[in-house]
């Protein structure tokens, strides 16, 4: 078992670019078994495709001050239930806590697999309202593009409830971070949710090898280092197996590129204004299992951290010197 502390230099160590860099070794942020991986976890179980994952706490009661109202089911569908009180939406300006944005979005699934949904946020007064207004999205959800997962209907949420970012693979690229980044920076959302899904065909299409040309072998070269270490971690995997493990990698592998290439990710979860959670759909039920923080998140944040400020330092002294 690797000690806190020898992790903590391996993580310096890569921020720093002491163990290697190019395109695909930055976008993926992971290591080879050679002594190199630090995002997966130390003496990983053969067994296990995905880093051990902390259970989702138990979200927090909401401040007072917060302002919600309340959603009502729709007419059309006779004997809905109306959702608790804890599940209504935020009005616009009012601030969830990141554990009070979750709640909102575990209630919502619920509707939604129960067929309970209740559509808030659907009414035209909302949208005028947002239109003067603005709008203060209380979660981001970086998903999937696959039109069999409508993450508004997968969450039962409304107009101005979400801010949703959609790529095949649900990775984080260049656009896909600065989204986020956005929303983080400015909308100030409270919660970011990267969720992958069953049978994810981009996924697949990188478990498998397929032909791919363009930006489409762009796209697909960011999944590759999840497949790899779902390999790794399931030797004797192949087809749906492999491709099931690889998904809940590929999650962990966006979030971590999302902390590694974002400060405002970053500077989010340090301060715990945004909490960053890691989550897997399945399209059949619509049911969306939560798989919880990054467990590497606080060692990650303080390696990027550290990378960024010997970067900062080192231009610096690159302007200094240019001056003489």
């Amino acid at each position: 078992m690797v000690g806190s502390k020898t992790r903590l230099v391996l993580l310096l160590l890569v921020a720093g670019g002491v163990l290697g860099t190019g395109a695909a070794r930055a976008t993926s942020g992971w290591m080879d078994d050679a002594g190199d991986d630090h995002h997966a976890p130390p003496a990983r179980s053969a067994s296990k495709a995905t880093p051990a994952k902390p259970a989702v706490a138990p979200p927090k009661d909401e401040p007072a001050h917060a302002v919600t109202t309340t959603p009502t089911p729709r007419a059309s569908r006779p004997g809905a239930k109306p959702p608790a009180a804890s599940a209504s939406a935020p009005a616009p300006d009012a601030r969830l806590t990141p554990d009070g944005a979750l709640k909102l979005l575990q209630e919502g699934n619920q509707r939604w697999v129960s067929g309970q949904s209740t559509d808030p946020n659907t009414e035209p007064s909302r949208r005028q309202m947002l239109a003067e207004q603005g709008s203060h999205p209380f979660a981001i959800v970086l998903t999937c593009a696959d039109s069999r997962l409508p993450a508004e209907r997968i969450f039962d949420r409304g107009t101005g409830d979400l801010f949703v970012v959609r790529v095949a693979g649900n990775v984080a690229g260049t656009s896909e971070t600065g989204t986020v980044q956005y929303g983080v920076g400015h909308l100030k959302a409270p919660l970011l949710v990267v969720m992958g899904h069953s049978k994810c065909g981009a996924v697949a299409a990188a478990a498998s090898g397929a032909e791919a040309h363009g930006k489409l072998a762009d796209l697909l070269t960011n999944i590759a280092p999840a497949v790899d270490r779902a390999r790794k971690a399931n030797p004797e995997a192949e087809g749906a197996t492999l491709v099931a493990a690889a998904i809940k990698e590929n999650v962990w592998q966006t979030i971590f590129d999302l902390i590694k290439f974002s400060p405002e990710v970053r500077r989010g979860v340090e301060s715990g204004e945004l909490k960053v959670i890691g989550a897997v759909c399945d399209i059949a039920t619509g049911k969306v299992e939560w798989m919880g923080e990054h467990p590497w998140q606080a060692e990650l944040v303080a390696a990027m951290n550290a990378r960024a400020e010997r970067d900062a330092t080192a231009e610096g002294g690159s302007h200094t010197g240019s001056d003489h």
